[in-house]
């Protein structure tokens, strides 16, 4: 009779330390492409993309380039904490499984077909579709909240920018 393996506490540690250690390089590179995007923005895109304004007036700058100081911020932090952790042994599964890359593949896919129905048919055909296919690749099944959620979201969008805002967002 064979005597089943017994997996040890040992085992299973060196199994979460590896994750662990792939997390953490994850981690460090997202961190740094994201620090330089967010620089890349603040040199060019921002100031390329929106105009001084007025004298005596605050700049429209001021919010995008905050924002951007803070994505540039936090993605420094979480690149040196993430170089300053104890590096564990390396030799484990992969960080991105490939579930988790198939549902990026079908989000990817939704935000591409949203794109085309605004493009070709009209706006509020990708946004019906963004919101309601989005819902479904989530796991809601129920007709009743997807459709729900669909009219009420757009409306909520409508009512900001047409009704309270006063502007078109076309």
């Amino acid at each position: 009779m064979v005597q089943p393996r017994r997996v040890t506490a040992g085992v299973c540690r060196q199994r979460v330390t590896d994750r662990e250690e792939k997390l953490r390089r994850a981690n460090i590179v997202s961190g740094v492409v994201l620090a330089l995007l967010g620089l890349f923005a603040l040199v060019f895109i921002i100031p390329k993309g929106i105009g001084e304004g007025p004298d005596g007036m605050m700049s429209p700058r001021l919010v995008p380039n905050m924002m951007m100081i803070v994505v540039v911020a936090l993605s420094a932090f979480l690149a040196f904490s993430n170089l300053r952790a104890k590096p564990t042994p390396e030799d484990a599964e992969p960080t991105i499984t490939r579930g988790e890359m198939l549902a990026l593949v079908r989000i990817g896919a939704v935000f591409l077909i949203s794109i085309a129905l605004y493009l070709l048919l009209a706006p509020l055909a990708g946004g019906i579709f963004l919101v309601a296919a989005s819902l479904l690749l989530l796991g809601e099944r129920r007709p009743l909240v997807i459709i729900g959620m669909t009219a009420g979201l757009l409306m909520a969008v409508w009512l900001l920018f047409y009704k309270l805002l006063g502007t078109g967002i076309l």
